[in-house]
C-alpha cells in the first residue's frame, strides 16, 4: 500500500508541476490580451471573458496510531482531489462564482479510514451571486465563510461550505457584518443539508437537524502613538442549539522590532430552542501575548479558561455546530489534532514558535496542555500535544506548489496509549 501511495504521489507531483506550468503560461497570456481593468468589465461580454479561474489541487496522506486514544486502532488514508472555481468580472458591481469539488482515494481500507477523506466526491461546490459597491458587498448562495466558528478550516481536500446570505460593510478592521446560513456542507459530504457536525451515538443526525443560524458582528480599529487597538463583537444564534456572544481585542506595537501584541477574548454560550446537543451554559475568558524574537521568529503564549457548569454540555464546554471536532476556531489556546471546545471545562494553555527561515521555508513547533474536565465529577484529561510542522513553497514557474507536514503526539493521564498523528500534503494553488 505504501509503495502504491509513493508511486501515485510521484505521478500526482508530476501532474501538479505540469499544471503549475500550464497555469503560469495561461495567466501570462490572459494578462497580455485582456482589456479588463482590475476585474471590472465594461460590458456583459467582458463580464464573462474577463473572468478568472482559481483552485487548489491536493494530495493528503493522513496516518494515526491509537487514533484519538483508542488503543490499537490506526487510521491510514491517502486521498487526492481539490477545488476549481470560475469567477466572472464585475459588471455594475455584479459578479458570479461557480466551482466544482472532487475527491478520490487510493487503496482505501474501510477499517482504517479517516471519515472526511474516505468518501468520493464529485459535484458543485461554491455557486453564488455577489454585489459589490465601494465598501459594501453581499454574497448569496453556496460559499465559504470566515466569521468566528464558521470557517472552512481549509487543510483537507474539499472545504466546508455554507448556503448563506453574507453581507459586509467596511474593511478587515472596521466593519459591520451580517450572515444568515440555511444549509451546511461538511468535509466528508458533497451535498448541502440541514445537518451540523454533531451526530447521535449511532452516527446519524436524526433529531439533530437545524434550520441554520444567523449572526451579526462589528469591528473597530484605533491608532494612537505607536500602537494599534482593534476589537470585534459578534452575536450568533444557531437554531435549536445555542446562542453565542464572542468578543476579542488586540493591542499591537507595530513600529518596534519585537512587535509585541496582547490579546483578550470572551465567549459566552447559552441554550437555544430545543438544545438538541444538550443544555448550554458556557463562559470562556482568554489572554494571549505574542512577539518577535527576530523579524523571522515569532512566539506566542496563550491561555483560555472555560468555567465549569454542572449538568451543562461538556461541564460548561462551548457548543459549536459547524466547528465540532473540526477546529478550535478563534480560541487562543488550541491543539491541532483535537478541539478545545470539545474537551470540557478548566484551563487550556498553549505556546507556539514559528520561524520563517526563507521565502520558501517555514517551520514551527507548538505545545498545548488541556487541563479540562469533560463531565461533572470527572478528573482532568491532562492532555498534552507536542507538534512540529513545516512547509516548503516552490517559486518561479512552480509558484503555488507546496509540501507541508504536521507531525505530533497527544498524551493524557487516563489513556492506555498515546495518540500519534502525521499529516502530509502536496498542494498546488492557482
Amino acid at each position: 500500500m505504501k509503495q502504491q501511495k509513493l508511486s501515485f504521489s510521484l505521478k500526482l507531483g508530476a501532474l501538479l508541476v505540469s499544471q503549475a506550468l500550464f497555469m503560469g503560461h495561461a495567466a501570462a497570456a490572459t494578462a497580455a490580451t485582456s482589456d479588463c481593468d482590475a476585474g471590472v468589465a465594461d460590458s456583459l461580454t467582458q463580464m464573462f471573458t474577463c473572468g478568472s479561474v482559481h483552485g487548489s489541487l491536493r494530495a493528503l496522506d493522513y496516518s494515526t496510531h491509537n487514533a484519538y486514544f483508542s488503543k490499537g486502532y490506526s487510521q491510514d488514508t491517502f486521498s487526492y482531489g481539490g477545488t476549481v472555481k470560475y469567477t466572472t468580472a464585475e459588471y455594475y458591481g455584479l459578479s458570479f462564482g461557480l466551482g466544482g469539488i472532487f475527491q478520490r482515494g487510493i487503496d482505501h481500507n474501510q477499517d482504517h479510514l479517516v471519515s472526511e477523506l474516505g468518501s468520493n466526491q464529485t459535484g458543485v461546490g461554491e455557486a453564488y451571486i455577489k454585489y459589490h459597491y465601494k465598501d459594501f458587498s453581499i454574497t448569496a448562495g453556496d460559499q465559504r465563510l470566515s466569521i468566528p466558528f464558521l470557517g472552512d478550516y481549509d487543510w483537507r481536500i474539499t472545504p466546508m461550505l455554507y448556503r448563506a446570505v453574507d453581507a459586509n460593510y467596511g474593511d478587515a478592521d472596521n466593519f459591520l457584518h451580517a450572515t444568515k446560513v440555511t444549509r451546511f456542507k461538511n468535509w466528508g459530504d458533497q451535498g448541502f443539508h440541514r445537518d451540523t457536525a454533531y451526530t447521535n451515538a449511532d452516527g446519524t443526525n436524526e433529531g439533530m437537524k437545524t434550520n441554520g443560524m444567523w449572526a451579526i458582528g462589528g469591528g473597530r480599529a484605533v491608532n494612537f502613538d505607536n500602537k494599534k487597538l482593534t476589537g470585534q463583537l459578534w452575536y450568533e444564534d444557531y437554531n435549536n442549539y445555542t446562542k453565542m456572544y464572542y468578543a476579542d481585542s488586540y493591542l499591537s506595537w507595530t513600529d518596534t522590532p519585537y512587535q509585541p501584541k496582547i490579546g483578550l477574548q470572551v465567549i459566552r454560550g447559552l441554550s437555544s430552542g430545543n438544545a438538541v446537543a444538550g443544555e448550554v451554559n458556557s463562559t470562556t475568558y482568554g489572554a494571549q501575548f505574542a512577539m518577535n524574537f527576530t523579524p523571522s521568529l515569532r512566539w506566542s503564549l496563550n491561555w483560555d479558561h472555560i468555567a465549569a457548569s454542572n449538568n451543562a454540555y461538556g461541564d460548561g464546554a462551548l457548543v459549536t455546530p459547524y466547528a465540532h471536532n473540526a477546529s478550535s476556531g478563534p480560541y487562543f489556546a488550541q491543539p491541532f489534532f483535537t478541539s478545545t471546545q470539545d474537551l470540557g471545562s478548566g484551563n487550556a494553555y498553549g505556546t507556539d514558535l514559528n520561524w520563517t527561515a526563507t521565502s520558501s521555508i517555514s517551520v514551527g513547533t507548538r505545545y498545548t496542555f488541556m487541563d479540562l474536565t469533560p463531565s461533572s465529577g470527572a478528573s482532568s484529561t491532562n492532555q498534552s500535544e507536542y507538534l512540529i510542522y513545516g512547509t516548503y513553497s516552490f517559486d518561479g514557474v512552480l509558484k503555488g506548489l507546496s509540501v507541508t507536514d504536521f507531525a505530533g503526539v497527544q498524551t493524557t493521564s487516563n489513556s492506555a496509549g498515546n495518540f500519534w498523528q502525521n499529516r502530509i500534503s502536496l498542494e498546488y494553488d492557482f
